[in-house]
């Protein structure tokens, strides 16, 4: 099992979103994350489906895709070749001034960003790519996570090639 991102141009209109998760459910296929958002083409969606799965896996789930008349496009997103990111805001504890200097310092060091604060709580945004995230929320945890959101990871390819076009 490996971590597969799969970039999709898709027509935007009800239930496409519905038929392509259902797609990975009939599978079996676990999606770990997944953004939809309109794109610069009019009438068209980019979705960012992360999956973990093999090899053979993901080249049926590809085929399966590419048979959807709703899917213009499909691109498999290799990390060195994309710009992946992920947005968290994350609500950490902080009980006295000691702890807010050490959240602040860590924020500062992760280049994150501090969204609120209050005297017992900081909120902090950090856009950033995802296992560098994670590495920020454990750091985190230490000082007490009240509230954890992840936006899901959205990725672009650095280059035009690697995509099936229909």
């Amino acid at each position: 099992m490996q971590a597969h991102i799969i970039s999709l141009l898709v027509e935007d209109h009800p239930g496409v979103l519905t038929r392509m998760s259902g797609m990975f459910t009939m599978r079996g296929i676990n999606i770990t994350s997944l953004t939809v958002s309109p794109c610069e083409k009019k009438g068209l969606s980019r979705m960012t489906v992360a999956i973990d799965g093999s090899e053979s896996e993901l080249e049926k789930v590809r085929k399966q895709l590419s048979n959807l008349i709703e899917v213009v496009k499909i691109v498999d997103l290799k990390e060195d070749k994309a710009v992946i990111r992920d947005l968290c805001l994350m609500k950490v504890h902080v009980k006295d001034s000691n702890a807010r200097s050490e959240v602040m310092q860590l924020a500062e060091a992760y280049r994150a960003k501090i969204a609120n604060a209050t005297l017992d709580s900081i909120i902090v945004e950090l856009t950033e790519e995802p296992k560098t995230i994670d590495r920020f929320v454990d750091l985190m945890k230490h000082f007490g996570v009240k509230q954890l959101f992840r936006t899901g990871v959205t990725a672009i390819g650095m280059d035009t090639g690697g995509g099936l076009e229909r």
